[in-house]
C-alpha cells in the first residue's frame, strides 16, 4: 500500500510523457534494455495515493513505490489499484535485452570514412564519429559518410534506439584510422591444394574494403569473386577448375565514397602435370609469366617412405616445359614449382611418378688406371650421363674379376710393375639395363735404360683409357724417392742425361695429362735405373816417372768403399790400398819390382750398394 507520494502526486507529472490505459497516471519510460528504470506520476483527481491509498504492482513482483528498476528482458504490466469507487489503471512496459549494434567502417581516402550500420534490431542508430560530430541514422538507412580535418585515429561508436524507447541499450565501438589515399592490398602467396581448391594469403588492413577479382587462364576481364575480411591472412578458394587451366587474382581496395579502385598484385595458379617417359621424367605446365624465374623442386621419395627436397632446376618465365635426365630408376619423385608475381609467391600442385627406362645407359668410355707402388692397379672412372645409381662390372683381359656400386676399384692381384693389364668397366642400371662396350684402358708399362754415359731413355704404350684422349704426358724423375724435376713429353718415349756425379739411382714415373681437364689423371709404374760405376784398371803400366802410366791405379764412379791388394809371382802381398786415388807405383819396401806379371784382388761398394769383387793380372813393364 502507498499512502505517500512526495513528488509523485497529481499535478506534477509534466514530465512523465507515457500515459496509462485509463489516464489515471503516467510513467517516465515504457520501453529500453534491461536496467531500464520507470517512475510513476499520478494523474487521478480522486485519488492521488496521498490522501488515499493505492496499491501499485510492476508486473515482475515489484511494487508499491513510484520507482522500479527492470533487471530482467520481457513484457510487464504495471498496474496502479485505487480504493473504490476509483477503477484500477495499467500500462505495458516493454524490456528488451538487444545487444550493441553490429555496424562496419570503411576508409575513403581524404581522411573520409564511411559507416555500414549492418544491424536491424532498432529503429534507429545514433553515430557517433569521435570528433564531436553525431548523426541519427534510421534502419536500413544508406551508408554514411563523416570527414575528419585529420588523419588522428578516432573511436566510433554506434547506439540502437526504438521508438518511444530509451536509449540505454549497449553501446558498440571501433577504432577508425583516417586515410588520406587508400593502401594497396598484398597477395603474398598462392598454394594449389588440389585439382578445385587453392589457398590465397595476403596482407590486408583494417577498415578498407576490399574485393577479390578472379581471371580465368589470363585473359579477359577481372570479374568479382567475393568479399574479402580484413580481419583474415589467408583465405581458400574453392570448386575451380585447376586442371587443365589456371586463374589469375588481384584484389581491389574500393574507394566506396568515390566508387574507385586501386589494385594489388596480380598473382596466378601454376598448373603442373607430370609424364613418365622411357628414361625421363617430363614436367609441363600453364600459367601466365612471372616476373622471375621458375624454380622446379624435386622430392624424392625413398624406400622408407620419407623424402628430401631440394631446389632442382631453375626455368626461364617463358619456359613451360623441363625434361628430368637425373633419375635413378625405380625411384618415386615428386615435382612442384614455385614463381614470383610481382611480390607474391605461387605454388603449383604436386605431381609424382616412378622413374623407369629401357634405354641402354650410356658406356663407361673414361678410366683413370694408376700403378701403385705394390704393383696393384686402382682404376677410377666416370659416372655415365644420365646415370644414378647402378653396378659396375670390371673385366681384365677379358675375364670377370670384380663388381663394385662406387666409382673406384683395386685389382690388388696385378704385377703392374712387370706387364701391362687391360680392363673395361660394365655397367647395370637400377632398371637392369646393360651396357658391357666400354672403353678399353691398358695400365701403362714404362721401362728404361740407361748407357755408360748416363743417357737415360725411356718408352711406354699411348694411353687409350680417355673418350678425348691424351694431350700429354708428365715424366716425373725421383732421387731417393724424392721429386726432383719433371719433364712434359708429346709421345710415348723420352730421352735425357743425367750427369748428377753424387746421384747413381733415379727413378720415373709417367703421367697422363688428359684433353678432358675434369678426369683424373693415369699413373705406370715407378722404375728405378742404376748408373754404372764404369770401374776401369790398366792391363799393364810403366812406373818409369814420365808422368804417363806410372801407376797401377783403379778408377770408377760412386764408389764408397775400396779395397786393393797386389800380389807377386810368389804370392807375397806387396801392395794395399782403401783409397781409389793411392795406386801402386812399382815399389816395395821402397824398392823397384822388376818386370813381370803381378796379381790382384779388387773390393769395392758402390751407392747403389752394389759389392764388386775383381781379380786378375796385370804387367809392369820398364824401359
Amino acid at each position: 500500500m502507498v499512502a505517500l507520494a512526495p513528488i509523485n502526486s497529481f499535478g506534477q507529472c509534466a514530465g512523465f510523457p507515457y500515459s496509462s490505459n485509463g489516464g489515471r497516471f503516467s510513467v517516465s519510460q515504457v520501453k529500453g534494455c534491461a536496467g531500464l528504470t520507470v517512475e510513476i506520476c499520478i494523474t487521478e483527481p480522486s485519488c492521488d495515493c496521498i490522501s488515499c491509498t493505492c496499491d501499485i504492482a510492476f508486473g515482475d513482483g515489484a511494487g508499491d513505490t513510484f520507482t522500479h528498476t527492470y533487471t530482467e528482458p520481457g513484457d510487464y504490466r504495471l498496474q496502479v489499484i485505487f480504493p473504490n469507487p476509483t477503477p484500477s489503471d495499467f500500462i505495458d512496459i516493454s524490456i528488451t535485452d538487444k545487444v550493441a549494434p553490429d555496424f562496419d567502417l570503411y576508409a575513403c581516402s581524404s581522411n573520409t570514412v564511411q559507416v555500414d550500420v549492418t544491424d536491424s534490431q532498432y529503429d534507429t542508430y545514433q553515430i557517433d564519429f569521435g570528433d564531436g560530430t553525431q548523426q541519427n541514422v534510421p534502419i536500413n538507412s544508406a551508408n554514411t559518410q563523416h570527414t575528419y580535418i585529420d588523419s588522428n585515429t578516432r573511436t566510433v561508436s554506434v547506439q540502437g534506439v526504438d521508438t518511444n524507447a530509451l536509449d540505454n541499450c549497449a553501446v558498440a565501438t571501433d577504432s577508425f584510422s583516417p586515410q588520406i589515399t587508400l593502401p594497396v592490398a598484398l597477395i603474398t602467396e598462392l598454394n594449389v591444394l588440389d585439382e578445385s581448391s587453392l589457398e590465397l594469403r595476403y596482407d590486408l588492413e583494417d577498415d578498407i574494403f576490399y574485393r577479390l577479382e578472379v581471371q580465368p587462364n589470363g585473359t579477359g576481364s577481372f570479374n568479382f569473386l567475393k568479399q574479402l575480411d580484413n580481419n583474415s591472412s589467408r583465405d581458400t578458394i574453392r570448386n575451380l577448375s585447376l586442371s587443365p587451366g589456371y586463374y589469375c587474382f588481384r584484389i581491389a581496395s574500393l574507394d566506396l565514397c568515390t566508387n574507385t579502385s586501386t589494385y594489388s598484385n596480380t598473382i596466378c595458379s601454376i598448373d603442373l602435370s607430370l609424364t613418365i617417359q622411357d628414361g625421363s621424367n617430363d614436367i609441363l605446365w600453364t600459367t601466365s609469366s612471372p616476373s622471375g624465374d621458375f624454380n622446379i623442386a624435386r622430392k624424392i621419395i625413398n624406400n622408407t617412405g620419407s623424402s628430401t627436397t631440394n631446389p632442382f632446376q631453375l626455368a626461364q618465365a617463358s619456359d613451360r616445359f623441363y625434361s628430368d635426365q637425373s633419375l635413378t630408376c625405380n625411384t618415386e619423385y615428386c615435382y612442384f614449382l614455385t614463381a614470383n608475381y610481382n611480390g607474391g609467391i605461387s605454388k603449383s600442385n604436386e605431381q609424382c611418378g616412378v622413374a623407369t627406362s629401357t634405354l641402354t645407359p650410356n658406356a663407361v668410355d673414361n678410366i683413370a688406371i694408376s700403378v701403385n707402388d705394390d704393383g696393384s692397379i686402382s682404376l677410377e672412372w666416370q659416372e655415365p650421363n644420365g646415370i644414378v645409381g647402378g653396378s659396375y662390372s670390371i673385366t681384365k683381359n677379358g675375364t670377370g674379376i670384380g663388381s663394385t656400386t662406387t666409382f673406384s676399384y683395386t685389382d690388388s692381384i696385378a704385377n703392374g710393375n712387370e706387364t701391362s693389364s687391360c680392363y673395361t668397366i660394365g655397367i647395370t642400371d637400377e632398371c637392369g639395363n646393360s651396357n658391357s662396350d666400354g672403353t678399353v684402358a691398358c695400365s701403362i708399362l714404362l721401362q728404361g735404360s740407361i748407357q755408360p754415359d748416363n743417357t737415360v731413355t725411356l718408352d711406354w704404350d699411348d694411353y687409350e683409357g680417355y673418350f678425348y684422349g691424351v694431350n700429354n704426358y708428365t715424366i716425373q724423375k725421383f732421387y731417393q724417392g724424392t721429386a726432383v724435376g719433371s719433364n712434359t713429353s708429346g709421345v710415348s718415349e723420352f730421352t735425357q742425361v743425367d750427369n748428377n756425379n753424387s746421384q747413381q739411382i733415379i727413378s720415373y714415373k709417367v703421367i697422363t695429362n688428359p684433353n678432358d681437364g675434369s678426369l683424373p689423371s693415369s699413373a705406370s709404374n715407378l722404375i728405378t735405373l742404376i748408373k754404372s760405376n764404369n770401374i776401369h784398371y790398366p792391363t799393364a803400366f810403366t812406373p818409369d816417372g814420365n808422368g804417363t802410366n806410372d801407376t797401377f791405379t783403379v778408377t770408377g764412379q760412386f764408389i764408397t768403399n775400396y779395397s786393393l791388394q797386389i800380389f807377386n809371382r810368389w804370392g807375397e802381398m806387396i801392395f794395399t790400398s782403401n783409397d781409389p786415388a793411392n795406386g801402386w807405383d812399382g815399389q816395395y819396401n821402397s824398392k823397384p819390382q822388376g818386370e813381370g806379371t803381378y796379381i790382384f784382388n779388387l773390393e769395392i761398394t758402390d751407392l747403389a750398394g752394389r759389392e764388386i769383387k775383381r781379380n786378375g793380372s796385370f804387367l809392369l813393364l820398364r824401359r
